[in-house]
């Protein structure tokens, strides 16, 4: 640990934690991603006491996912001179809503919010001080989508939890990190387009391909990674010397 660690974990101090407007925004979001995410509770017939039950599993996990998404976010900000602000996605809250009662629960979608950087020109010394960069942005969002993906490979070794709590906690951090880096604004995804065009195919099929890999319960974590980094490479090489030449620079 040199200066530079304890310096960003003093900035991380100072401004991470969430205003009162930020955790009732949260609070608002964490209520309705756990109706889009407990809406199916898998029973083929209604009962209560399943469905409260199915419903209070998802809110804790549909928190702890946000936790872990936001406070990614906020820690890896203050080390390149932003203060994070949370900043709520009506549309893609109210979308995820209609699509999980439209199907029954069957359709997961947990756009939920954004960041907004506010620079702390003391903290960035040098040419940047008062510009913001696209490159920084596009690292802080993709912080986010990582974290759940970390932490949905994590919780599979779990085993002291019950099956159905660490499936399901699995599920949710893998669907978060894949739909957060869909490139609609204002999701992070949309923040990593922007930063770099050579970034977001790389990160997106990353990504997406851990995901989908750790749903598998006999991939293990470091297949995960390795799986997701051959994807990942393989997706930019075919993107790069086939999709642009076709649809041109974006």
């Amino acid at each position: 640990m040199d200066y530079g660690f304890f310096n960003w974990m003093d900035k991380v101090r100072r401004y991470a934690p969430f205003s009162k407007k930020e955790l009732m925004w949260l609070g608002v979001s964490v209520l309705a991603l756990t109706v889009i995410v407990g809406f199916d509770d898998g029973s083929e017939q209604f009962n209560l006491a399943n469905y409260l039950a199915n419903m209070l599993m998802s809110l804790v996990v549909v928190a702890i996912a946000v936790l872990i998404h936001e406070s990614a976010h906020r820690i890896a900000g203050p080390n390149l001179g932003y203060r994070i602000e949370f900043r709520p996605f009506f549309f893609g809250i109210l979308g995820g809503l209609i699509l999980a009662f439209m199907s029954y629960g069957k359709v997961i979608f947990l756009a939920y919010g954004s960041f907004f950087l506010d620079m702390k020109e003391k903290h960035r010394l040098g040419y940047f001080r008062h510009y913001l960069g696209y490159f920084d942005n596009g690292k802080v969002a993709v912080a986010g989508p990582l974290a759940n993906l970390a932490a949905a490979m994590v919780f599979k070794y779990f085993v002291f939890l019950p099956e159905a709590f660490i499936s399901k906690f699995v599920l949710i951090n893998v669907l978060f990190s894949i739909t957060n880096m869909l490139p609609i604004p204002p999701l992070d995804g949309a923040h990593v387009m922007y930063s770099s065009r050579h970034l977001y195919p790389f990160a997106m099929a990353a990504i997406i391909g851990a995901a989908v890999l750790l749903l598998f319960p006999s991939i293990t974590w470091w297949m995960a990674v390795l799986g997701a980094f051959v994807i990942a490479v393989a997706y930019s090489f075919i993107y790069f010397r086939v999709i642009e030449r076709i649809f041109g620079n974006w």
